[in-house]
């Protein structure tokens, strides 16, 4: 996008040359890639060189040599085609080849290309080993994503009955890939109904014994217990700390106290078999909700 344009305003621009060039791990179809790119790139991004104030004649000379080493079916070289520079993007990635330099500046399209590629050949190898041996650690799952290239399709196929029996296979829009907790993707559907069952006892759980430290604090923060403890520091003389302790500091506690129930209740979630973040990140604002309602105004404040 910071190269070409979005979208790219050349006529001669083809995305799927361009894709399969990337994806080839070979010295010459790098050389190609970055003649294509700074023949497509944008003109805020082409530097001016040397090449520029050459006479025409020797441009036309060039562009000849290329349509004839096209025609011909040759694979073009750096070394013996001009190239007009390009700024292309950089990256600053972390380093340890040097102490004293624990960062370097890298060419970022070089960089996550490898990024990828690495990560698509993992991700080949695992898609040929599953379920074919014993020590399978993942084995087969029972949750399938499919893309379609219409949104629309995809709507429609979520309002279908996918198999006879109700319930069986259900079909629902995925979330984005960053939203999926792929830990839990591969459990069974038994363990996702044990799990569910565990989340609402563990839930219940705290909710019972969540109440015995609140009202705990909500008594020992008291004006007449900080009173027992500290009678020196609450008397007429000290108005200002007085307040403090009678107003704030209860509040405070509580408040760091509570700040630990969704960690708590986030490990529930991810224990029990809940495989996207955005479902387990709305049922922890759900029920802490209800939690601080149930816990701070009527346990706290009552006691």
């Amino acid at each position: 996008m910071q190269l070409l344009g979005n979208p790219c305003v050349h006529p001669e621009y083809d995305p799927v040359r361009l894709r399969m060039l990337a994806m080839d791990p070979q010295e010459s179809a790098r050389a190609d890639e970055r003649r294509l790119l700074a023949k497509w790139a944008k003109p805020s991004r082409r530097r001016k060189s040397w090449h520029s104030s050459r006479p025409s004649t020797a441009v036309d000379s060039v562009s000849a040599t290329e349509v004839e080493a096209e025609v011909s079916g040759e694979k073009s070289d750096m070394s013996n085609t001009e190239v007009e520079p390009v700024k292309r993007p950089n990256l600053w990635v972390r380093s340890s080849a040097s102490v004293w330099r624990p960062w370097e500046r890298v060419d970022a399209i070089d960089y996550w290309r490898s990024k990828f590629l690495a990560a698509d050949t993992s991700f080949r190898q695992l898609r040929d080993t599953l379920g074919k041996g014993e020590d399978d650690a993942f084995g087969r799952s029972t949750t399938a994503f499919v893309t379609f290239e219409d949104a629309a399709s995809a709507h429609m196929v979520t309002q279908l009955s996918c198999y006879p029996n109700p319930g069986y296979m259900k079909a629902r829009l995925a979330p984005e890939p960053r939203g999926v907790y792929w830990p839990n993707v591969w459990i069974s559907s038994r363990r996702k109904w044990a799990g569910f069952t565990l989340k609402w006892l563990s839930i219940f759980v705290i909710w019972a014994f969540w109440s015995v430290p609140v009202i705990l604090f909500s008594s020992l923060l008291t004006p007449a217990s900080l009173g027992k403890l500290f009678p020196s520091v609450l008397s007429s003389e000290h108005n200002l700390l007085r307040a403090f302790l009678s107003t704030t500091v209860p509040s405070l506690f509580l408040l760091l106290f509570l700040n630990m129930l969704p960690w708590i209740l986030k490990q529930v979630h991810f224990v029990t078999g809940v495989r996207t973040k955005p479902d387990i990140d709305y049922s922890v604002m759900t029920k802490m909700w209800a939690f601080l309602v149930f816990n701070v105004i009527l346990v706290f404040g009552f006691s």
